[in-house]
């Protein structure tokens, strides 16, 4: 299946749940579907994302779980995941200027459902819009607000398996999107959102952040005979916890079998080219959420050996004590500030930037 196949089975699958949603405004892709070729070949790695526009109160936007509201569908070979989004997100373009996850979105064929048009004269004004210095600063300002809440969601996450380090991992979400930002980009998602700020820091000849931050998430070292063994624990743990899972767990969005090759095929692909600290980061979002929620709702008899991979796997990251945790933490916040001095940097110079 190419791009254009893909965006228009979307679109088909929106039209066919119109009637289901009551109160729904509206809907567009977002992710690296939107910027790809027509007949670019979709990978089967990838998930396509859009966003569903409801109006305030639609029954849609009560939350369905604790954590967060999404969608997760498959549909005809294509894993969507759809964001279920409130009409207060889109009231003004200087509201969709500023946000990052919708903003680049609009300057792009992205809409697939638009009975009144008001998305299209809202991405008409985006598009004139985008790349004024002071949307492109708002826009910044979104991802250190959306960094700061991931940070402040710490304490929760010291209750989980894995959870300090699955929140580290999360900030890689901001910082990757930072300096797409900053460079005019679509913020990417995913498993290769290290690989695209990786990209980035290389053009502006700063690969020393790169590689301090691949230190802080505890990879850099990592082998392709272990990161190999790993995938293959993450797969086992992952397919037991989709069967299993009746407790709410912060990355239950991504515990369902049809992402299994999000997750493996992502990951592999990740492998192959030589990647081996990019794959391990991503794979331990699954590998550790997997075994946290077979240590709460999985078999008595099958927890001490999950419980060990993932003490083991914690090892190899440097971030198996409370102490060891709090220092990479501590070395991150600093690592932080120089990403967004580099991004006020860039912004300064880039000449597509204009006032």
């Amino acid at each position: 299946m190419n791009a254009r196949q893909a965006k228009q089975t979307v679109k088909e699958w929106v039209k066919a749940n119109i009637e289901s949603w009551p109160g729904i405004r509206g809907a567009h892709l977002v992710g690296g579907v939107t910027t790809m070729p027509d007949e670019a070949t979709f990978p089967d790695y990838k998930d396509i994302d859009l966003h569903l526009i409801f109006e305030e109160g639609s029954p849609a936007l009560q939350p369905a779980d604790p954590f967060m509201n999404i969608l997760e569908i498959p549909y005809k070979g294509l894993m969507l995941e759809g964001g279920l989004k409130s009409l207060r997100e889109y009231q003004s373009v200087k509201v969709v200027l500023s946000n990052p996850e919708i903003a680049h979105h609009f300057t792009v064929d992205s809409l697939l459902y638009d009975p009144s048009g008001w998305l299209r004269h809202l991405q008409q004004q985006v598009k004139r819009e985008f790349p004024r210095r002071q949307w492109v600063l708002a826009r910044c300002e979104h991802e250190r607000n959306g960094l700061k809440k991931a940070l402040e969601m710490l304490p929760l996450a010291r209750g989980i398996v894995g959870g300090e380090v699955l929140t580290l991992g999360y900030t890689t979400t901001f910082i990757s999107s930072l300096l797409s930002v900053a460079t005019l980009q679509s913020p990417t998602t995913g498993s290769r959102v290290l690989i695209r700020l990786r990209e980035i820091l290389t053009r502006y000849d700063r690969l020393d952040l790169y590689e301090r931050f691949l230190a802080i998430l505890g990879v850099e070292n990592m082998s392709p005979e272990r990161v190999a063994q790993l995938l293959q624990e993450g797969i086992e743990a992952f397919d037991l916890a989709v069967q299993i899972r009746r407790t709410p767990h912060p990355a239950q969005h991504k515990l369902h079998p049809h992402l299994r090759p999000y997750f493996v095929n992502s990951c592999q692909r990740l492998l192959d080219e030589g990647y081996y600290g990019e794959a391990g980061h991503w794979l331990a979002l699954f590998h550790l959420s997997s075994i946290g929620v077979i240590m709460v709702d999985g078999p008595d008899g099958e927890k001490p050996r999950f419980a060990e991979r993932s003490r083991r796997f914690l090892k190899d990251l440097g971030m198996d004590t409370a102490a060891a945790s709090a220092a990479r933490f501590e070395q991150a916040n600093g690592l932080y500030v120089e990403f967004f001095a580099l991004a006020r940097d860039i912004i300064s110079r880039h000449p597509g930037i204009v006032d």
